[in-house]
């Protein structure tokens, strides 16, 4: 697989925060899940997050006692994120307009990288696995969540269907992660202790806007999410691949 398509990927997501402002990709029953598994994987106090869209996974990771970095590609992003924090009354928010795959932190600088809805924006693992293996301390821990190729109708939304004719509300860039995948990826940079949850996250009926194409979207993903849970096998059942891993401490 190619590279990320930073551009167009750039373009998608500064038009998307500049008409729909701030606004949630996961109900927050999702982002506190995924601040809790990186704060009881370390004892750490700093967390870098990548893609950080409208600052909700910030909050809870603020929440959860960490300091935070957000980053993200869209300037909007990092700026709205940045408000949403201020709200909170939470901060400080140190929110940067940074690639993820060259990020200005200094090496091994923080306990917790957090991807949410990130690396499957990449055509391929290796240089943004570099990358966060470049900026973790060792024992530090990774938590992302990606779309889930286990999922049969995720691996054909994402992987087939989007691949013949681009569906709206996508970049071009965006396809559905095995595990074998990340593993395969992240493995030779020095991360171990992978384990991997298939969960599902609701749908938001806003998410793609209000018009009668995406109600039918919205209501067809919800249908196929309910047979997709009495179905398939754990791993497959939800539309989210969870993915929690650790980098090695070297030893003396």
């Amino acid at each position: 697989m190619g590279g990320q398509d930073k551009k167009t990927e750039k373009e998608f997501y500064e038009r998307l925060f500049r008409s729909r402002g701030r606004f949630d990709q996961f109900q927050r029953s999702i982002y506190e899940r995924i601040a809790h598994e990186a704060r009881t994987a370390t004892g750490g106090s700093q967390a870098l997050e990548l893609g950080c869209g409208s600052g909700d996974q910030a909050v809870c990771l603020l929440e959860a006692g960490f300091s935070v970095v957000a980053c993200d590609l869209s300037y909007q992003a990092s700026r709205i994120a940045k408000q949403r924090v201020g709200e909170s009354g939470l901060g400080p928010l140190l929110s940067m307009n940074a690639d993820a795959e060259e990020t200005p932190l200094a090496d091994s600088s923080v306990d917790a990288c957090v991807c949410g809805l990130l690396l499957h924006h990449f055509g391929s693992l290796d240089l943004i696995a570099k990358e966060i293996r470049r900026v973790l301390r060792p024992g530090g821990v990774v938590v992302a969540i990606d779309a889930n190729a286990h999922n049969p109708f995720g691996w054909l939304f994402f992987n087939v269907i989007h691949r013949v004719r681009p569906l709206a509300g996508l970049t071009p860039n965006q396809r559905a992660l095995w595990r074998g995948e990340i593993e395969r990826e992240f493995g030779p940079q020095g991360f171990q202790d992978f384990r991997f949850e298939s969960i599902t996250s609701d749908l938001r009926r806003d998410w793609l806007g209000k018009g009668l194409g995406a109600r039918l979207n919205f209501h067809t993903r919800a249908l196929v999410l309910r047979m997709s849970q009495l179905v398939l096998p754990q791993i497959c059942h939800g539309n989210m691949l969870l993915s929690v891993f650790r980098l090695q401490v070297d030893e003396l």
